[in-house]
């Protein structure tokens, strides 16, 4: 199945379905449309214990794509929807990454139960050099998975950070070559639907959600946001 062809989905097996971003040509930039279509597939998929998301082509996602002219408020809604989407799916989703994971595509992939990586992979939060503030509730995400002075690293030197370094850090839950990456992560999934009790699994998920409520955090992340695009603070009501 595809979604406008920009987002595809498939099965993998009766229990495992897959995501798949696919402007390969565009380094899978997430342009509007492509920031519609992931939400929908992954509720497409529903059905599944387990969701594995990839990318075709060189690279998991450069992040938004900036050849496209973006109402940012529109914008920061639709990245937002994504991490709802990712979180209200009821099995694992787990990411399946290669090449480039950068600003709000990186912030995406925190909000996924498990991420594994070829170990070419790099990271990159630049929304600091674009003149834009974090979301997709990356300032809860991003500290909680690796500490909040790495975190704060991160954001403001926009420095890459490889996959290794990744793994080290707490953000990723395994590297592998990349000719091994599809094969180990399938393993993962296999052993997570034949083995694990489906019930545990979503309670407990619903538990680290519950813990970790985000609603407030993206509102708080859209009026950062606003405040970025505004003439004056002055726009903004506090």
């Amino acid at each position: 199945m595809s979604i406008d062809n920009l987002v595809t989905t498939s099965e993998l097996s009766e229990r495992v379905g897959r995501v798949t971003l696919n402007r390969p040509e565009k380094l899978n930039a997430l342009n509007k449309a492509m920031l519609r279509a992931v939400p929908e597939a992954i509720r497409d998929c529903a059905e599944y214990d387990v969701l594995i998301v990839d990318a075709a082509g060189d690279a998991f996602t450069a992040g938004a794509d900036l050849d496209e002219a973006q109402a940012e408020s529109e914008e920061a809604g639709l990245y937002q929807e994504m991490t709802r989407a990712t979180r209200e799916f009821e099995g694992l989703v787990i990411g399946q990454l290669h090449g480039y994971v950068i600003g709000g595509g990186f912030e995406w992939t925190l909000s996924f139960d498990l991420r594994y990586a070829a170990d070419d992979t790099t990271f990159q939060m630049t929304e600091s050099e674009v003149g834009l503030p974090i979301s997709n509730a990356s300032t809860q995400y991003l500290p909680l998975l690796i500490g909040g002075a790495r975190a704060r690293e991160l954001v403001y030197t926009c420095r890459e950070l490889p996959a290794t370094e990744a793994e080290e850090v707490g953000l990723l839950n395994g590297v592998f070559p990349e000719e091994e990456l599809a094969e180990e992560v399938r393993a993962v999934a296999d052993d997570i639907v034949e083995n694990k009790s489906q019930v545990a699994l979503q309670l407990n998920k619903k538990g680290f959600n519950n813990a970790f409520p985000v609603e407030d955090v993206l509102e708080f992340e859209t009026v950062l946001g606003d405040l970025a695009n505004a003439d004056s603070t002055e726009e903004i009501n506090w």
